[in-house]
């Protein structure tokens, strides 16, 4: 056998106590991953979350839904809190927005209706936050790392953007539907 193949022995590190004595450092606090999910209108959003709510992967995940409609009832314009372990939670508890759409300017207002969720902190592991169809959701990603209250107890994982398969190429070619978006004009 060569010399590079031979497994090098193991040799005990000399500074870690057989018994160590537990550590009264502060625990640094876990951050809850938040994943917003964007799309068009009608391009699968809840769908897509009612999935992940109905699997079986052992995580507690609250989902916000930021609801727009022409509607003046309170589920028009309300984001609301569900988990898989608690459905009634969907229908019982409503965080509102004045306007019912999180995206607008009226940040404060968002923010505040995510602080009141992390009041619950322990009930749940992940946080998934879905968007209107109309949102933009580049200012509700730079909320969580412009709002210090964020920043020690929420950590942006992502954003996904959910696309239509059948209706998604057409949408991105369309030059009106292109030329009404802010962000793709020349």
């Amino acid at each position: 056998m060569d010399s590079d193949d031979e497994v090098p022995t193991l040799i005990p590190h000399q500074g870690v106590p057989d018994n160590p004595q537990p550590s009264y450092a502060p625990k640094r606090a876990v951050k809850v991953p938040l994943t917003i999910i964007t799309g068009f209108l009608g391009s699968g959003k809840s769908t897509f979350l009612k999935y992940i709510l109905t699997e079986k992967h052992g995580y507690r995940i609250a989902i916000i839904m930021n609801e727009f409609g022409d509607t003046a009832d309170i589920e028009g314009r309300a984001i609301s809190v569900s988990s898989r372990d608690e459905p009634a939670a969907l229908a019982t508890e409503f965080l509102e927005l004045a306007n019912g759409c999180l995206c607008c300017s009226v940040k404060d207002s968002g923010a505040a209706a995510i602080e009141k969720l992390m009041r619950k902190q322990g009930a749940f592991d992940y946080i998934m936050l879905e968007t209107t169809g109309l949102a933009d959701p580049g200012p509700i990603a730079a909320m969580f790392w412009q709002n210090e209250d964020f920043s020690d107890e929420i950590v942006l994982d992502g954003v996904i953007c959910v696309v239509d398969g059948v209706f998604g190429l057409k949408e991105l070619t369309s030059e009106n539907r292109l030329a009404s978006r802010r962000y793709f004009r020349s």
